[in-house]
């Protein structure tokens, strides 16, 4: 799970990344708005506004328009919820883990560089 500061606002993450998340999110065939109803971030009233539509890109929509006014631990249910539906890279994406996974492995590379760099000076 992400550790978020205490000014943490899911609502500017679902901004920054809108229409990645509308062209990109499946809540209508992976299971998503089912699991966030059965983890209680979803009331029945909202899972079938949401199921409602028979457009993804409109149920996409409206999705984010409800999970923008929900709490932290809720968009962290959110976030659990796509990789429980395979949505893996849309988490990854709008969370950063792929450039901090990314990032450590340049890292331990470099790391793994200068070691054998010093190695080979010392040998």
């Amino acid at each position: 799970m992400l550790e978020f500061d205490e000014t943490f606002d899911h609502s500017q993450i679902i901004r920054r990344h809108y229409v990645f998340l509308v062209k990109t999110l499946d809540a209508k065939h992976s299971g998503l708005v089912g699991e966030l109803y059965q983890a209680e971030v979803l009331s029945r009233e909202e899972r079938d506004t949401v199921n409602s539509e028979v457009m993804s890109l409109r149920q996409n929509e409206k999705l984010l328009f409800i999970l923008s006014r929900k709490t932290k631990d809720q968009f962290d249910k959110f976030l659990d919820a796509l990789d429980t539906t395979g949505q893996h890279h849309v988490r990854n994406h709008i969370t950063g883990r792929q450039r901090l996974f990314f990032e450590g492995i340049i890292r331990f590379y470099c790391m793994l560089l200068s070691r054998v760099y010093l190695l080979n000076i010392i040998l």
